[in-house]
């Protein structure tokens, strides 16, 4: 059941969602400096709701917050297509206050979503659970993408209007909310396990791990902020300045996924706490090889290699960070340290959405994959220093 909540939420929100909600603010007549707002308002919100909803969820139980999570989801996405209908004065404040409930709601579900299938599993099971997990999110954000790719035109068709018009874009937003509603059901169908999990090792008893935590904090921050110049602005830029048509991007999007689905599976099986940080160290380096090439190549096959490389090397990238991070921190700290990581995440996201919008209309979206190239090979070096004092310490 958990499985199946997260593809159809994942689905919906990096598929349908992700996909239409920038083309949508396009056609309003916004530009790419409100973009990037728009994009890090939902970052800073993620950043913001993580630790809280660590925390909540320890006090209150997972399956609980979770299903708030899911509601505040469906609440934005519902809310954000009718940014149209407010009065003149809240038109540019109503799509991010949509984005920011949307995300928070994304963080509280999200966080203990990782706690409860670490409850749910052992130290010998939780890399293939995690693995299962990504995949059944990329199948979810698969099929999202190739919907999102179809509907506007479909209501557009309907309506008699064209693509350039907000209507289209309106409607299929829409059904993405219905769609995340649908999505809560298997939550109710399913207990998870309360906080308060067994202890399946001795060190660090009591203490949560200051310095190994803070490492991966700024790890994942550096990282998420170099993966953001990509998934931020990847839509515009292939709307706008590579003028691909809707159907086309969502084909781009769908093939991307298709490949992230497979990816967990290719590095699937036992996994030691080394080969989880190896795997996040050569992530980072390889994310930064594919930012290069579509920063110097302005073509859709080069636009479309980032599209599948970075989505790629996230499914490989999530699973392996949430079982390297369960790895080295007590389980009575497991929703907090998520929540700490996940508060860096969107801090990462965030900060590179609100720069990255200024930076494309100073410098063009080539020199913003640029930079992002640049910073996601840096985000390699705290990696490379928790990786050697592991083996300074003999693990």
């Amino acid at each position: 059941m958990l499985f199946v909540a997260t593809g159809i939420i994942s689905g919906v929100l990096f598929g349908i969602q992700k996909l239409l909600e920038v083309l949508y603010l396009l056609r309003l007549g916004y530009g790419s400096e409100y973009v990037g707002v728009f994009i890090a308002s939902g970052a800073l919100a993620f950043t913001g709701t993580s630790l809280p909803a660590g925390a909540l969820g320890r006090r209150f139980g997972t399956q609980q917050m979770m299903l708030v999570g899911g509601i505040g989801i469906v609440l934005g996405m519902a809310s954000m297509p009718l940014t149209e209908f407010v009065f003149p004065g809240a038109r540019r404040l109503w799509p991010i206050g949509s984005r920011i409930l949307m995300h928070s709601g994304w963080s509280m579900f999200n966080t203990n979503l990782v706690t409860a299938l670490a409850a749910a599993t052992s130290v010998d099971n939780r890399n293939d659970a995690y693995a299962v997990n990504g995949v059944l999110r990329g199948l979810g954000i698969l099929v999202g993408s190739l919907v999102a790719g179809i509907l506007p035109d479909l209501f557009a068709r309907a309506l008699h209007v064209s693509l350039d018009v907000p209507g289209p874009y309106r409607l299929a937003l829409w059904v993405g909310a219905a769609l995340a509603l649908i999505g809560l059901m298997p939550l109710s169908l399913v207990e998870v396990s309360q906080p308060g999990f067994p202890r399946e090792r001795k060190r660090n008893r009591g203490r949560f791990p200051v310095g190994p935590m803070a490492l991966m904090m700024l790890y994942a921050c550096v990282y998420n902020g170099g993966f953001a110049t990509w998934q931020g602005f990847s839509s515009a830029y292939m709307d706008v300045e590579l003028d691909l048509p809707i159907s086309v991007i969502g084909m781009i999007a769908g093939a991307a996924q298709f490949v992230a689905i497979l990816a967990p599976l290719v590095v699937a099986g036992p996994r030691s706490r080394r080969r989880n940080g190896w795997i996040l160290l050569v992530t980072s380096l390889v994310t930064g090889i594919s930012l290069v090439l579509v920063g110097l190549i302005r073509h859709w096959a080069a636009a479309g290699q980032a599209y599948v490389c970075t989505l790629a090397l996230a499914a490989v990238w999530m699973p392996a960070l949430a079982a390297f991070q369960m790895e080295i921190v007590d389980s009575e700290w497991w929703s907090l340290a998520y929540g700490a990581v996940s508060m860096a995440m969107g801090l990462g996201f965030g900060i590179a959405a609100a720069l990255g919008g200024h930076v494309v209309a100073a410098l063009g979206y080539s020199s913003l994959f640029l930079i992002g190239a640049g910073v996601s090979v840096v985000s390699a070096m705290p990696m490379w220093g928790i990786l050697r004092a592991m083996r300074a310490g003999g693990r």
